[in-house]
């Protein structure tokens, strides 16, 4: 009999066995209706291949291998795959699923049918998106240097021809834009003159708030040319801007409606300027630096949409870690993102040619969908009575603990003792 058995190798322990069956199927999700025949469909791929074997274990004066089978027993404890040499397939990688035992101590003699199922071949790749953080400050770092080359060719239309090279001269650190261009044509110091004014007033609205020294704004640099210091001057600006809301960053809706309003009346301060601008070459110069700033406004909307999704996200996974933080709901997440993508819409409507501004608008529309998909729905329920929130999960299904979680998200309770009226629960 041995002579006619196969050969094999299961995690070091020989085997003489003989095959009993290989099997292949696929999982099928059957999805069944009310009042209607049959199912729906779905392939859901193929399962795990299960192989069958019939192992033999005796003492003879040949060999011995009956106490063989009870270390085989104990590799159902191992967690690690195991190697198994399958006489057919080779080597295979899988678990051990079931041992059907018959023994004889008597006759030193077993028959032991093993279940085997491979680990599946070659390895998965999890699907993982980028933190929205990290890309919008890439786009954001790259849009610096594409508003630079943009603006450069914006003011080459309000400006000589035969001054365009000093688009392009390093300017001294220590010295005005204004001054740098005493020597050059009028046109180009009432240019000139018109930017810096415009500037000024960008910088003087908040010229007592301090940058943060760890900041992504800090690490940049720009050009000492006069499209550089347009843009630094205009990105540090809009910097400080946002940190004036900073005292609404636990109320991330909130934060960034402020914020949107702050943009607003640094946008109208440059069109009331601009509009009292003297000579054709002051007006173009002022339509150019207004049409800059809302790049800069996208810009810096869309870095600080960004940083409230991240935080959002952390807060939503760790409620403890969250504090006071009021995690933003699915209608504020898109009015959120509204926001944003309202800004950065018309910055591409400008200035077209600037990738960044669509690599930051896709990445924070992702982001959104995914969240979508991620977190439960919610409904309104009317409570006649007040009960405490605890109870009200449980009238609806829900684990206690999300008690703390609609604290959160019903901004209107006072007392989570006696929640009252209209009260959002998630849908299970």
């Amino acid at each position: 009999m041995a002579a006619e058995l196969n050969v094999g190798v299961l995690a070091g322990i020989p085997l003489e066995m003989e095959m009993l069956d290989d099997s292949f199927a696929c999982a099928i999700a059957r999805y069944a209706y009310p009042f209607a025949d049959g199912a729906d469909l779905e392939d859901m791929g193929q399962r795990a291949r299960m192989v069958r074997v019939r192992a033999y274990f005796y003492d003879n004066a040949e060999k011995d291998t009956y106490d063989d089978h009870i270390a085989l027993i104990s590799l159902l404890s191992d967690r690690k795959l195991v190697d198994f040499e399958h006489p057919k397939y080779g080597l295979m990688k899988g678990k051990i699923e079931e041992l059907n035992v018959r023994h004889d101590d008597r006759q030193r003699c077993a028959e032991v049918d093993i279940a085997f199922v491979e680990q599946m071949r070659g390895t998965i790749e999890p699907l993982t998106r980028p933190a929205v953080l990290s890309t919008v400050e890439e786009a954001y770092i790259a849009g610096q240097e594409e508003q630079i080359a943009v603006l450069r060719e914006d003011l080459l239309g309000t400006i000589p021809v035969t001054d365009a090279a000093v688009l392009t001269q390093i300017l001294d650190a220590a010295s005005t834009m204004l001054s740098h261009v005493q020597g050059f044509s009028a046109d180009l110091r009432n240019v000139v003159g018109a930017v810096e004014t415009l500037l000024g007033t960008a910088e003087a609205t908040v010229a007592d708030v301090t940058s943060p020294v760890d900041s992504l704004q800090s690490t940049l640099t720009y050009d000492l040319t006069i499209p550089g210091r347009i843009t630094g001057g205009l990105a540090a600006a809009l910097e400080k801007t946002a940190r004036l809301c900073d005292s609404l960053r636990n109320y991330p809706a909130r934060y960034v409606q402020s914020l949107d309003l702050a943009m607003k009346d640094l946008e109208d301060s440059f069109d009331n300027p601009a509009g009292s601008l003297s000579g054709s070459a002051e007006t173009d110069a002022g339509s150019v630096m207004a049409s800059h700033l809302r790049i800069a406004c996208a810009q810096r909307m869309a870095l600080e949409t960004a940083q409230v999704f991240e935080e959002d996200q952390t807060a939503f996974s760790d409620p403890d870690d969250a504090d006071d933080y009021e995690v933003l709901t699915l209608p504020e997440l898109e009015q959120t993102l509204a926001v944003a993508r309202r800004r950065l819409d018309e910055a591409v409507d400008a200035a077209r040619e600037m990738g960044s501004l669509k690599e930051m608008a896709k990445a924070l529309l992702e982001h959104v969908n995914a969240v979508r998909l991620e977190r439960e729905k919610m409904k309104a329920v009317l409570l006649d009575n007040p009960l405490p929130l605890h109870l009200v999960c449980l009238r609806y299904g829900l684990p206690c603990k999300d008690a703390e979680r609609l604290l959160k998200v019903n901004r209107g309770i006072r007392n989570p003792n006696f929640a009252s009226g209209e009260v959002l629960v998630y849908v299970r």
